[in-house]
């Protein structure tokens, strides 16, 4: 067979990927700087805050959001990994912490006095944060368990997993593009278990 043919038979045989759908997430390309003194104070300021206003809300919230499961949170959990948490970059050193989400932390963990709970967060920021990200946003994504966050960060999803998400194809192979230009990073094709 000459080389022609070969490369014709190569080309023309269906690959993994000729059938996967892309999702595209955006990508965080700052850096890791030291946690300066001074933003663990402004969390420990915004803690309290929010505690005193749990206290005045008296009410329960809801539990902790459910995240995507089966396939759904292999893709969702690909893209975030790939992201490296663009969007955390607004969380700043409040994280979006709130009296909302303190009553659900008080309703969750009866044991802890604000105090506690205090410090329970503030053992949670990491030595090196993303410069001009959540304070929680360390090296090897948030620092902070699922149900300590925020709701808002539990419930959030980008452009692209949205879309993924609302989608009717959800259990069709995909790839995740993470980032634009010469600063993406892609996935190896996602397939769903029959």
């Amino acid at each position: 067979m000459d080389v022609s043919m070969a490369t014709l038979t190569w080309t023309s045989m269906p690959r993994a990927d000729d059938n996967a759908l892309p999702v595209l997430v955006p990508r965080n390309a700052r850096s890791l700087v030291p946690v300066a003194a001074e933003r663990v104070r402004r969390l420990r300021e915004s803690l309290v805050k929010a505690m005193r206003e749990a206290r005045e809300l008296r009410q329960v919230t809801a539990p902790c959001p459910p995240s995507p499961t089966g396939f759904a949170e292999t893709v969702a959990s690909t893209a975030c990994g790939l992201c490296e948490g663009w969007c955390c970059r607004h969380g700043g050193d409040e994280a979006y912490l709130d009296g909302h989400t303190m009553v659900r932390i008080r309703w969750n963990m009866p044991d802890l006095d604000p105090g506690a709970i205090v410090r329970l967060y503030v053992s949670r920021v990491p030595a090196a944060a993303y410069e001009g990200s959540c304070i929680f946003h360390g090296a090897k994504g948030c620092t902070l368990d699922r149900h300590l966050r925020a709701d808002i960060c539990n419930t959030y999803y980008c452009k692209g997993l949205t879309a993924y998400l609302r989608s009717r194809r959800r259990d069709s192979p995909r790839v995740i593009f993470a980032g634009k230009g010469g600063d993406r990073r892609s996935s190896a094709v996602l397939i769903p278990s029959p």
